[in-house]
């Protein structure tokens, strides 16, 4: 009900102003995998350097006034959508942060505006280089700052891709985070009685991958109306033969 209602609004196309990294077909293998489950293969695509910046988002929200902060619709967001701004304008200086407290829903009507989507788990995982075991560190300390503090977008560190910002400034929606459910171990009842990395990990075949259990079990705490201040997104594209942006 909630997508079929969110996509009959009416779409203003909005031109891109992201860079973008070119992604080229590759292989993931999830850490998490189905009974049978094989390898993803990813791209090739296009996925934005850096997450939306509140600037960038403003620009969508005049077009899109529906999904501004005074006229959002409940069934799209909870409370906390853009109550960082003041009023329907973020602060002074602020133009190059990335836009957080903003919902799926939100999210993914800012990149269907720019002709782009969400991506996918598989290829966030993929292109931000996640599961290297050389960030695996680095990731995991970053996500037990307490009061961690925005910062412009553009000057973290990059993937092995290009990518800027993918770990050390904000979570990032993905298109199908609903999917990110983690099982409990073997020993429970209840294949769902688990959502977080703590059940997971004993099943997993790498426990020592906490920062990949933290990333799942975050996402499978989530709904689409969520917002948080920490918590922002970028687009993806597929690539077509002989484009670039």
């Amino acid at each position: 009900m909630y997508v079929s209602l969110f996509l009959i609004i009416g779409a203003f196309a909005l031109p891109s102003i992201a860079a973008e990294i070119k992604i080229d077909k590759g292989i993931y293998k999830p850490l998490f995998r189905e009974p049978g489950e094989g390898d993803t293969v990813i791209g090739p695509l296009w996925v934005d350097e850096t997450p939306v910046t509140n600037l960038e988002y403003s620009r969508f929200v005049k077009t899109h006034p529906h999904f501004s902060k005074s006229k959002i619709a409940s069934l799209y967001t909870d409370k906390g959508y853009l109550n960082h701004w003041k009023g329907d304008s973020f602060a002074v200086g602020q133009e190059q942060f990335p836009v957080t407290n903003v919902s799926w829903f939100a999210a993914r009507k800012y990149c269907e505006s720019q002709g782009k989507r969400l991506p996918t788990i598989a290829e966030w995982e993929y292109a931000s280089d996640a599961q290297n075991p050389s960030n695996e560190a680095q990731i995991l300390k970053w996500y037990g700052q307490p009061g961690f503090k925005l910062r412009e977008v553009g000057s973290g560190a990059r993937s092995k891709f290009g990518l800027k910002d993918a770990h050390g400034l904000v979570w990032e929606w993905v298109d199908n985070f609903s999917e990110a459910i983690m099982s409990g171990d073997s020993r429970g009842g209840s294949s769902t009685e688990s959502f977080f990395c703590g059940g997971a990990a004993l099943k997993a075949k790498d426990p020592t991958k906490y920062a990949t259990f933290m990333r799942f079990a975050f996402r499978s705490s989530l709904s689409a109306k969520y917002t948080s201040k920490n918590l922002g997104f970028r687009c993806a594209k597929d690539l077509t033969k002989g484009v670039s942006p």
